[in-house]
């Protein structure tokens, strides 16, 4: 931050229960603003009340849905767009929400808002009259925001939320927290391309948001015989946790296992999986809050293949092995295989070639290709990009605002 320009405050807005990535990022961040000599505050659901103030970052309680795997195997779009009327479009969950972010605007007064996959939160930014960032995963409107984002505007529309703030969905900009190699505007189909398009006045790759904890990690640093499998917590993967530890098992490395949930069931889940790593050493936990570390001492990991998670794993510089569940996961996967940074299991993939996929990445053929693509992705710094963004933003608001209001 210049020295011409004040401290701002800046409110974060984090969709958490079906996948910890958005919190994360919205995490980093704060903490980025933070340093930056912004006050900022973090609003999302009280499960991950820990991982926002354990980062020494003020928490507000909003509420959330709870998980529902089920639209990651929904192609056809009348019927993803039928579920998204039940879910995220739901007419009950769009009003608590607005009445949540509202409630937190109020109490906490920002000057600007940021949010993370919570659909409405540009929308109380835009009636409170408050500029507002969202940021976004482009492949994640291949499916199923395709579906999802028209639902959102038809309920809104019911609710009686005026159109000129409706249409702030996507905020004033989308920032894409990934370089356009990874994640490219071109990959949206058209006609959701002309929607977004038609919603939001910018789009801009901005490059990964770093967490402090990683900006230190030397990405060629001598790696422990040691494989990380994470897949998350939101009970789709367990029978691929389980696949992939049986595959690993021989390899004669340590498996660091993360459960992703400390939740009902998830002794029996420990169990089953230290029953399918046989005679390996595992080490088993729900979740673990030294997970970048895991992650860059690991000489390989795998993972499902969502943003939080590829990302960490390239920003190590960590090979990865992925066995992805959703579209936007396939899509990732397909992307980092193509690079040469990785593997990806398919469906259909036997145990012996699951095994010969994981080797493949715990002995790569160039690990001096990981090292400095992970290079390249910290240098392009997204947090201090959408800090600059972000102070820029409100200076423009506060100047039209001041025109406006002139007699």
């Amino acid at each position: 931050m210049t020295a011409d320009r004040s401290a701002l405050r800046v409110l974060f807005v984090a969709f958490s229960r079906s996948s910890l990535g958005h919190v994360t990022r919205m995490r980093t961040a704060a903490q980025r603003f933070q340093l930056a000599g912004h006050e900022v505050a973090i609003a999302s659901h009280e499960e991950v009340r820990p991982l926002v103030e354990r980062a020494g970052l003020p928490w507000i309680g909003i509420d959330e849905i709870g998980p529902a795997p089920a639209w990651r195997g929904m192609n056809d779009v009348a019927e993803l767009r039928a579920f998204a009327r039940t879910r995220l479009a739901a007419p009950a969950y769009v009003e608590t929400c607005l009445r949540d972010e509202l409630r937190a605007i109020d109490d906490f007064a920002p000057d600007a808002v940021v949010s993370d996959m919570r659909n409405t939160a540009s929308v109380a930014a835009a009636i409170r009259g408050l500029p507002s960032v969202t940021c976004h995963n482009l492949r994640l409107f291949r499916h199923p925001m395709h579906a999802v984002l028209p639902e959102v505007l038809i309920t809104l529309d019911q609710l009686g939320v005026p159109e000129a703030h409706a249409r702030k969905v996507l905020g004033d900009a989308m920032l894409v927290p990934d370089l356009p190699l990874l994640d490219p505007l071109s990959d949206i189909p058209a006609d959701t391309m002309a929607l977004v398009g038609s919603l939001v006045s910018e789009i801009r790759h901005v490059g990964a948001l770093v967490p402090a904890e990683l900006r230190d990690v030397a990405s060629d640093a001598v790696r422990e015989p040691m494989l990380n499998i994470t897949l998350g917590g939101s009970g789709a993967g367990d029978k691929d946790l389980l696949r992939a530890v049986s595959a690993a098992a021989g390899l004669g490395v340590r498996l660091v296992v993360t459960l992703g949930t400390d939740g009902e069931g998830s002794d029996a889940l420990a169990a089953q999986v230290r029953a399918a790593a046989g005679d390996a050493e595992v080490d088993v936990a729900g979740f673990r809050h030294d997970a970048v570390d895991v992650m860059a001492r690991a000489t390989a990991a795998i993972v499902h293949g969502g943003h939080s998670s590829m990302i960490e794993g390239l920003l190590c510089g960590t090979p990865l092995v992925f066995l992805p569940h959703s579209a936007e996961q396939r899509g990732n996967a397909g992307r980092i295989t193509d690079l040469g940074l990785g593997a990806t299991v398919e469906p259909d993939d036997e145990a012996d070639t699951i095994t010969a996929k994981i080797r493949s990445m715990l002995t790569p053929a160039d690990r001096g290709l990981h090292t400095a693509f992970a290079a390249t992705l910290r240098s392009a710094d997204g947090a201090q990009a959408m800090v600059q963004h972000v102070e820029q933003a409100v200076a423009l608001h506060r100047i039209t605002r001041s025109t406006h209001v002139r007699p």
